[in-house]
């Protein structure tokens, strides 16, 4: 990231002429964008989509506690947006594969990079809450 000329002070250009402006003065075009891959279950798919075809079976067994409607959503999204192509396996006429796009491909490379921040930081987050909740019984009692 760079630093950008334009908008507020300090503002950081994220890709091209794309701020962190933009996203707080509420571009729809960010917005959606950070739509598309928001959230636990759009992650969690994405990355389990990794470099191979996988049938939808496949996905529902490898993403545990997703519901059939949440997948579904998820994948129609992803193929809207461009990051997941979808087929037909020409070995079986009934079933359906889903492979990362190129776009799919650069979005999951730093969908993962975030999750393993974020897994990293789990502790600290989970030693937080603690404390949190500690504070807030000792509060109401």
């Amino acid at each position: 990231m760079d630093t950008g000329q334009g908008g507020s002070k300090g503002s950081v250009t994220i890709k091209g002429s794309v701020t962190i402006d933009d996203l707080l003065a509420g571009s729809d075009t960010v917005r959606a964008a950070l739509e598309t891959i928001g959230g636990v279950w759009p992650m969690t798919v994405l990355i389990a989509l990794d470099t191979e075809p996988r049938r939808y079976g496949e996905l529902r067994r490898a993403v545990v506690g997703i519901n059939d409607r949440m997948l579904s959503q998820t994948l129609r999204r992803f193929v809207r947006d461009g990051l997941v192509a979808r087929g037909v396996m020409p070995s079986r006429r009934s079933c359906v594969q889903y492979v990362l796009t190129d776009l799919g491909v650069e979005v999951r490379a730093a969908v993962a990079e975030f999750a393993s921040v974020v897994i990293g930081l789990a502790p600290r987050v989970a030693a937080a809450r603690k404390e949190f909740d500690r504070r807030s019984d000792e509060e109401s009692s």
